[in-house]
């Protein structure tokens, strides 16, 4: 893995690295239980414009210390002198803001997906912690899956040959009740659209799959079924530097309910599908010289899995990793930046 490096951090002790958590709604569940799972890291602060979520979220997870430090200004959390790095874990748009706040106060800073909604903020971002030498780090999950780690090495080993194309295919249900009950949802600002929310981490793992960079792309969309100010159906398609082709279809209209969540790699040696509601399991697997029946046997969508927060767990490891070794930009930031890129030219958004 390549790193963009900057200066020394003076990296942290991994026997004690301090998080505070910005943000307690649902994804902030899956830190509180990795963070518990990790002897190197402790969750001593929790901010959330609901106090009371705050404090629900600190008795449920506050259990390595006896002090339950909770806030509703996640400013005057950031200037706890006792906190070594932060999580923002609130909604997409305000990630940027907040993510620089930490990083002013000194903080290491992990920010949820999407790391920005835009290719500016995500510049300034990499930027300022450069400036004040503090590592930043994003959430990309599905990277960490044996499934996903297989595909990538074989591919970057040459098992698929030349590549043709790949595709990511998204086609989930929302309802309108679904963007009601959270109206930060409905808008651009806050939401991002399908593809920062939604399709985020399949894009991502074509990008990385995929290997080379992306030359130029285009995208159609509209807004079919939702009263939101995003699109629910995008059509993209991308050209890479090598030659090879990307396709996207990214929905939330399917009725009933939503029907697949797919990454396919097409090569001249090579054909394969991933799928499952986490993208962790192989639908398809035809490689030259390998058994599929016995690989899918192992890797199929019948195989046994990782409980929800696993990948979660591997983030917040090699994000403490990260701060010890005096990274500051790691390769997966640098990856978020270009994944923004990509949907922002697709569609025509800066």
């Amino acid at each position: 893995m390549e790193y963009r490096i900057a200066f020394s951090i003076g990296g942290l002790s991994l026997k004690n690295v301090n998080f505070g958590i910005i943000g307690c709604g649902a994804i902030a569940e899956k830190h509180g239980q990795a963070l518990l799972q990790l002897d190197n890291a402790n969750l001593v602060a929790a901010s959330d414009v609901d106090i009371s979520k705050a404090e629900r979220f600190a008795e449920k997870y506050f259990t390595k210390t006896a002090s339950k430090k909770v806030y509703d200004d996640y400013k005057e959390m950031l200037r706890d002198s006792s906190i070594d790095a932060v999580i923002v874990a609130t909604p997409s748009g305000m990630h940027t803001q907040m993510a620089l706040d930490a990083l002013d106060a000194g903080k290491h800073v992990l920010v949820e997906k999407p790391l920005t909604l835009n290719r500016r903020d995500a510049e300034a971002l990499v930027s300022k912690a450069e400036i004040v030498n503090r590592c930043l780090g994003t959430v990309h999950p599905n990277r960490y899956y044996e499934t996903s780690q297989i595909l990538k090495s074989y591919v970057s080993q040459g098992r698929f040959g030349k590549l043709s194309h790949g595709v990511v295919t998204l086609r989930w249900n929302r309802s309108q009740a679904y963007y009601d009950e959270a109206p930060w949802r409905k808008t651009r600002n806050m939401d991002g659209g399908i593809l920062f929310n939604q399709a985020w981490h399949a894009l991502d793992l074509l990008l990385w799959f995929m290997g080379s960079p992306v030359r130029r792309t285009h995208g159609i969309s509209a807004t079919r079924f939702h009263d939101i100010e995003t699109e629910d159906v995008v059509l993209g398609t991308m050209e890479f530097e090598d030659g090879s082709l990307g396709l996207i279809e990214a929905t939330t209209n399917v009725y009933p309910k939503n029907l697949e969540q797919t990454v396919s790699i097409f090569g001249e040696k090579g054909t394969a599908v991933l799928g499952g509601s986490r993208i962790d399991s192989f639908r398809t697997w035809r490689v030259e010289g390998d058994d599929e029946g016995a690989f899918l046997a192992k890797w199929g969508e019948n195989a046994p899995r990782h409980e929800p927060s696993w990948a979660h767990k591997q983030v917040i490891s090699e994000f403490l990793s990260n701060i010890s070794h005096d990274v500051v930009v790691p390769d997966v930031v640098l990856s978020a930046v270009k994944v923004i890129s990509c949907i922002s030219e697709m569609l025509d958004l800066d």
